[in-house]
């Protein structure tokens, strides 16, 4: 499970907290405290760093709620709130007393997690990936009766665009270009329209996607992004975290969760009216919660 940056935060400002309640060392003077170490002593100057950091005001500790990243304190997961703490604390229980509830395992549902609800994997993409990672294993004959011949066939497609054949060494900032390019070309062949693997960005997973574009959008909190609701709140979070602002637009149940342009136009006719320069669309395809796909619940031609 993720670790995220409030739950950080606030365990840095509690050690903190406990440094400063224990007895103050008399303090040296000010020159002979912070005298700069020659930089070929390591250990001297780990020590200098540590002096200096701790050299705020008085009595205040270097980190608290007040000195963080006041971002920091507005990002908030909800996916993850009272419930699954309420969650989490059960399963303390079951480990400390495992006779102590009417029940012996808490499966978790919140970030829609179906393996542990017993769902198998597809075997094709776990297969592939552990014939790129394990390139050795291509010229072992038990391969082929472990592995399904497209898998193998897939996994030397893939070894053939990856510069030495090596999945751990590091690659072009936007991914391999040989990967981008079939990406681009698997688009134009779905959707009729020319993609080029110069304007594809690779990524381990959709956060830090995400994350890279509110870097790249969000000058200042009057920078909106329009997320739908309901929503996963990667977005909001995300869009909190980089100092801009949420713009919703309300998905309309009735139609099975699909998009007003109405509602579009009157979310940022009132955040323009608030001085906010609505940046981008958040469309998230298939819909998550509500599993709508791009269309909502209308016919294709009216979408």
């Amino acid at each position: 499970m993720r670790r995220f940056l409030t739950d950080r935060a606030r365990r840095a400002v509690a050690a903190s907290l406990r440094g400063a309640t224990r007895p103050a060392a008399p303090s040296p003077a000010p020159a002979a405290a912070l005298s700069r170490p020659s930089p070929s002593a390591p250990s001297a100057m780990a020590a200098y760093m540590a002096r200096a950091m701790s050299t705020s005001a008085a009595g205040t500790p270097p980190v608290s709620l007040d000195t963080i990243n006041p971002k920091v304190l507005e990002f908030k997961y909800a996916v993850r709130g009272e419930i699954v703490t309420h969650a989490q604390n059960l399963e303390q229980e079951l480990h400390k007393n495992p006779e102590s509830l009417p029940f012996d395992e808490i499966l978790y549902c919140n970030i829609g997690n179906p393996h542990s609800l017993g769902q198998q994997p597809v075997t094709f993409f776990r297969e592939v990936l552990s014939l790129c990672d394990h390139p050795a294993l291509l010229d072992k004959s038990e391969t082929h009766a472990l592995y399904s011949s497209d898998a193998i066939e897939r996994a030397w497609q893939i070894l053939e665009k990856i510069p030495g054949r090596a999945t751990g060494a590091y690659s072009h900032s936007q991914g391999v270009k040989g990967l981008r390019d079939e990406i681009a070309a698997g688009i134009a062949a779905r959707d009729g329209f020319h993609a080029s693997g110069d304007n594809i960005f690779l990524t381990d997973g959709a956060s830090p996607a995400v994350h890279m574009m509110m870097q790249l959008l969000i000058r200042s909190e009057k920078d909106g992004i329009l997320c739908p609701l309901p929503q996963y709140p990667l977005y909001s979070a995300s869009i909190a975290l980089h100092g801009g602002s949420f713009v919703p637009y309300f998905l309309d149940e009735e139609t099975g969760w699909g998009l007003e342009v109405d509602e579009l136009k009157k979310q940022v006719d009132e955040a323009r009216s608030k001085g906010i320069t609505v940046r981008a669309l958040v469309v998230i395809n298939p819909g998550n919660p509500t599993g709508q796909g791009s269309c909502g619940g209308k016919p294709k031609e009216n979408c």
